[in-house]
């Protein structure tokens, strides 16, 4: 078993929710780095997922003996093939409407709705590095739908439950999201 809390390496409140929410459902403490230093500056993000969640790591674990966790996310439109991916809070970041708004506006009058959103978690423990991956492939709503998570969980549609991922449950979320499963897979490599 590893020490605990794993602290993760990043500044989105949103994500450290919906995480912090995963791994206490594996029994395991998450949460933010800022409770054991000063906020950093990260490293600006490249083209690699990998590589971007694992300098996140690396730059919190330099500064602690605890684990940390760094990650990176983004989403495909298989209507927009060559948008988004690794750059898809950095494209967002640059719109003039919130993301869920933007992609909304983006996907009007568009057959094509599928989804797929990635996330790519690195965590290291001293000099021990794990990785894992989850994704979902989905369609994207037609409106926001469901209050019991935020972001993109409200457009991410799965058509064989009838709702968005903002209308399941925390545990029932969990088995579909990214998220979910990246946490599971690197779960499984923890014990």
């Amino acid at each position: 078993m590893i020490e605990q809390p794993i602290l993760l390496a990043s500044h989105n409140q949103g994500k450290l929710a919906e995480l912090r929410e995963l791994f206490a459902q594996q029994q395991f403490s998450l949460r933010s780095y800022t409770t054991e230093l000063p906020r950093l500056s990260f490293a600006p993000e490249g083209a690699d997922y990998w590589q971007n969640a694992q300098h996140k790591a690396d730059q919190v674990a330099q500064l602690t003996h605890l684990p940390v966790l760094g990650d990176d996310s983004g989403i495909e439109l298989a209507a927009f093939p060559t948008e988004f991916g690794v750059y898809t809070a950095r494209t967002l970041a640059q719109q003039p409407l919130p993301a869920n708004k933007y992609l909304l506006a983006r996907l009007q009058n568009v057959h094509d709705r599928q989804i797929t959103v990635h996330s790519y978690l690195v965590l290291r423990v001293g000099t021990q590095i794990l990785r894992a991956h989850g994704c979902l492939t989905a369609q994207v709503a037609v409106e926001e739908q469901g209050e019991l998570s935020g972001g993109f969980d409200r457009l991410i549609y799965l058509p064989a439950l009838g709702k968005t991922l903002a209308q399941l449950p925390a545990k029932a979320r969990a088995q579909y999201s990214h998220r979910g499963r990246a946490v599971a897979d690197l779960v499984r490599q923890l014990y």
